[in-house]
């Protein structure tokens, strides 16, 4: 699986209206940056701008008593720091080595607590886009990641909104409808600039006010996240034969 560049994913998208309002804030990672965001968001995350599979996330959370915690994706341990030049320096130490942004965090968790997001996978079928298959990603207790590699979850789209989120089932199928809408607007958007590119994985965000937003687009997403789902897995397989 591969990412296009997340700043320019970022700009193109914001051109749209529609999508607009579904995309985080994001920004180059810089010291003042990091410090302006703090301010603005309680959460924000820092990741690589081109990689995949949640290697190098970090994400900070400012704490009602104004301190600073920093976790990172792949140690199980936490950093709290009082100020943020610190807090940066150990940014600095910890980040790979490749540019990174800063993403608004969002509220996108289970009734457990669980960080969670939904993968919607497409494919250009006759100049069309289909999805082929919608699934749930519930990152395992106290990590900052939800994908298979970290230890995330798979789980069915209507399971995960109905149980995870305690929507009805009118408004589980009115959340589906709504991210297909906004995944085929999306990725009519990314292929525009990338034409020679025919399958996306996007992953998108629920906040507590059932907002959708788009976190990033995936170029030739993997399978993994539907091995528990052999019939969507199965019919995205047999779609990858026609898309071009």
């Amino acid at each position: 699986m591969s990412i296009i560049n997340k700043i320019e994913n970022t700009r193109h998208l914001l051109t749209n209206q529609h999508i607009a309002p579904h995309i985080p804030e994001t920004k180059r990672l810089s010291e003042q940056n990091l410090r302006n965001m703090l301010k603005k968001f309680s959460t924000v995350y820092l990741k690589p701008d081109n990689s995949c599979q949640g290697k190098g996330i970090m994400r900070i959370d400012r704490q009602p008593n104004g301190t600073y915690l920093l976790r990172i994706q792949s140690q199980p341990w936490k950093w709290i720091y009082k100020h943020p030049f610190p807090l940066w320096k150990k940014v600095l130490q910890l980040k790979m080595k490749r540019p990174y942004i800063i993403q608004q965090g969002i509220d996108s968790f289970t009734s457990a607590g669980n960080v969670f997001d939904i993968r919607t996978h497409l494919l250009r079928i006759d100049g069309e886009w289909v999805v082929g298959g919608i699934i749930g990603r519930i990152a395992a207790k106290d990590h900052i990641v939800t994908n298979a590699y970290s230890g995330g979850k798979s789980k069915k789209i209507i399971p995960l909104l109905m149980e995870e989120l305690g929507m009805d089932t009118d408004e589980a199928h009115h959340t589906i409808n709504q991210l297909i809408q906004l995944s085929n607007e999306s990725v009519n958007v990314i292929s525009q600039v990338h034409p020679k590119w025919y399958e996306y994985g996007l992953d998108i965000g629920i906040d507590s006010k059932r907002h959708l937003w788009i976190y990033e687009i995936n170029i030739k997403p993997g399978l993994l996240v539907f091995k528990d789902d052999p019939e969507t897995h199965q019919k995205i397989m047999k779609l990858r034969e026609q898309a071009s």
